[in-house]
């Protein structure tokens, strides 16, 4: 699978989940389905910062849209503005690419990690605090695959395990996350289509907002 089937999957699914979380709330299938987004998108994001040609508007661009898209995901889910108790997942996306910079920036190649991965904690730390979705459990996972992917097999085993260990801290759902393993592993390291990535992002407070609109409706 190129990058840009794995983008489609991981929106697809994400809609899924959040369908059933705004729309049909006991449906718990679509909560399930859901749980697949996450990983590919910390699969993805750490697959682009080896190869994006700046990093520093990647971080940018995702802390823009995590400002834009925090109003409508509010509303979304808490049925008000300006609610401070969570934060939506650009928020946890910026957080682990920022951790990756770390890692890279206090690292001394692939084989002496563990300078920059001991830093990449206060990233993790900082998604607790500020109560972004999937929090420490989201920045640390987009720090195994980036630390694994010269080692698929073994990052897909790590994510497996570390999943396992967040579900049973509470969330029982989230067990199917597990299931992204085959698509990952499926990644071919083909770009595929090219689009406009502002598609993409934009993806994210659209699909929120027409949500929303649906359950005014309904």
């Amino acid at each position: 699978m190129s990058s840009f089937m794995l983008k489609l999957l991981a929106m697809t699914t994400m809609v899924v989940d959040h369908t059933g979380a705004i729309l049909f709330p006991g449906n718990m299938a679509l909560r399930v389905i859901g749980r697949l987004s996450f990983p590919i998108y910390c699969f993805l994001l750490a697959e682009g910062f080896v190869h994006t040609s700046s990093r520093k508007r990647y971080l940018i661009r995702l802390g823009l849209w995590g400002i834009v898209s925090e109003p409508v995901f509010d509303y979304a889910f808490f049925g008000s503005f300006g609610v401070w108790e969570h934060q939506n997942v650009f928020f946890t996306l910026f957080l682990g690419l920022s951790a990756l910079c770390l890692i890279e920036g206090f690292s001394s190649g692939q084989q002496k990690l563990m300078p920059g991965l001991v830093l990449a904690l206060v990233p993790a730390a900082a998604a607790e605090m500020l109560m972004t979705d999937y929090g420490a459990f989201g920045v640390l996972l987009i720090v195994v695959f980036y630390a694994c992917r010269d080692r698929r097999g073994a990052g897909l085993v790590s994510f497996g395990l570390f999943n396992t260990a967040f579900s049973c801290m509470g969330s029982e759902v989230q067990f199917a996350a597990v299931a992204a393993a085959v698509p990952i592993g499926l990644y071919n390291g083909k770009r595929g289509l090219r689009l406009p990535g502002w598609l993409f992002y934009a993806f994210y407070p659209v699909h929120l907002g027409v949500l929303c609109l649906l359950a005014m409706v309904l």
